[in-house]
């Protein structure tokens, strides 16, 4: 029954990770469709940063209801349907002209993706339209979401871990 519950959790990303591929066979089979992209976009990447903030919140709280494991596997899920989310809708994006320069394979497009979550920014590849430059300014939002969510996690995971071998990382040694 325990282990049960837990399903619950992955909910979301199973829903974000089937809108995704809509979108990846809607830009695939050459589909221009902008209004409904847009939106299924829109409510994923709604649906996605709630999920995120829910966990942060519940993280910062401390009213888990899942372990830190289930909790790390469901951010990692979340991370790479994310990546491939504004991947895709930069591939979509990219089809009209003037948009973002630079950007022409599926590769340019997860490339362009993780340079904007990691603020690197080469510059080979830019946002030189307004919907572009619009998506890129919600990836960004979205990023110190995501950043913010992994963090968190990443601390919880680490004083999970300490606590569990013994060490109270709050004690002096």
């Amino acid at each position: 029954m325990a282990e049960r519950r837990h399903w619950g959790l992955f909910a979301a990303p199973i829903i974000a990770g089937v809108s995704t591929a809509v979108l990846i066979a809607l830009w695939a089979a050459g589909t221009r469709l902008p209004w409904l992209q847009g939106l299924l976009f829109l409510a994923t990447l709604g649906l996605l940063a709630f999920t995120l903030a829910d966990m942060l919140a519940r993280d910062i709280r401390r009213s888990h209801l899942h372990p830190i494991g289930i909790r790390t596997i469901v951010l990692a899920i979340l991370v790479v349907e994310s990546v491939l989310l504004f991947a895709v809708n930069y591939l979509s994006i990219s089809e009209y002209p003037g948009e973002i320069a630079g950007l022409t394979t599926p590769l340019d497009a997860v490339y362009f993706t993780m340079t904007t979550l990691m603020t690197i920014g080469f510059g080979d590849i830019a946002a030189s339209g307004q919907i572009a430059r619009g998506a890129v300014l919600l990836q960004m939002l979205f990023s110190l979401l995501l950043l913010s969510a992994s963090a968190r996690l990443l601390t919880s995971l680490i004083k999970s871990v300490t606590r569990d071998v013994g060490h109270d990382p709050s004690t002096p040694q």
